[in-house]
């Protein structure tokens, strides 16, 4: 039987479960926020040169993998929601799976607009190795004019995630309010980057529909 939100705080299993939960949590939010920084990024250039974007993004995978790996659920904990009695129990994981595959349909969106190579820190060495320089200095400035307000482009489609499912345990809620927080403050998007971005996601949705050389019409 789960407990009550009063019994579970003073349950030294369940603290301990969270405080570890919330340690990994604080590991991979410190890492992604310590390794963006100016001076992290200085550093990691001097060490790695032009590899310092995919060094940063296997830091980031291997946080994401400690996290997910090593998280300690809380089955017995309090919930804040859950559906259970019919018709909400089948309808409500319905809803949340529809939800589930629109969000990341629509991150995969983004990804097209954002560059997922350079994402990743491929277009880098591309770019170095063809020597055309930085890929982010051939930017137009509407672009750096968006990255320099949007640390995280897909901050709405995560809370989607992070938030619509039919049971949201007390682990889950902890995830879910500290990664609120965190995107909630790497988030300043304003309309002219809301415009920049749509044109951008046209743009490449049309490039992406052009039919290729040698198809026929």
């Amino acid at each position: 039987p789960r407990q009550g939100w009063l019994a579970a705080l003073q349950d030294r299993a369940v603290l301990a479960a969270l405080a570890w939960d919330l340690g990994l949590l604080l590991l991979f939010v410190g890492q992604h926020s310590l390794m963006a920084t100016e001076a992290a990024k200085a550093w990691t250039s001097r060490r790695f040169g032009v590899l310092q974007r995919s060094v940063y993004v296997a830091c980031t995978a291997l946080a994401l993998q400690l996290v997910m790996r090593n998280w300690d659920a809380v089955p017995r904990g309090p919930v804040l929601w859950e559906a259970r009695a019919e018709p909400w129990a089948t309808w409500v994981p319905l809803l949340c799976f529809v939800l589930h595959v629109i969000s990341w349909l629509l991150i995969f969106s983004i990804l097209l607009v954002f560059d997922y190579a350079e994402l990743m820190g491929l277009k880098q060495v591309y770019y170095h190795v063809l020597g055309l320089g930085e890929p982010l200095a051939l930017k137009s400035p509407r672009a750096l004019r968006l990255f320099s307000h949007l640390r995280h482009p897909v901050c709405v489609e995560l809370l989607t995630v992070l938030w619509v499912v039919p049971t949201l345990g007390t682990d889950r809620l902890l995830l879910a309010l500290l990664l609120t927080l965190y995107l909630g403050l790497a988030h300043g998007l304003d309309q002219q980057d809301l415009r920049y971005l749509r044109a951008q996601l046209q743009r490449k949705l049309h490039l992406l529909s052009r039919p290729q050389d040698g198809v026929a019409e």
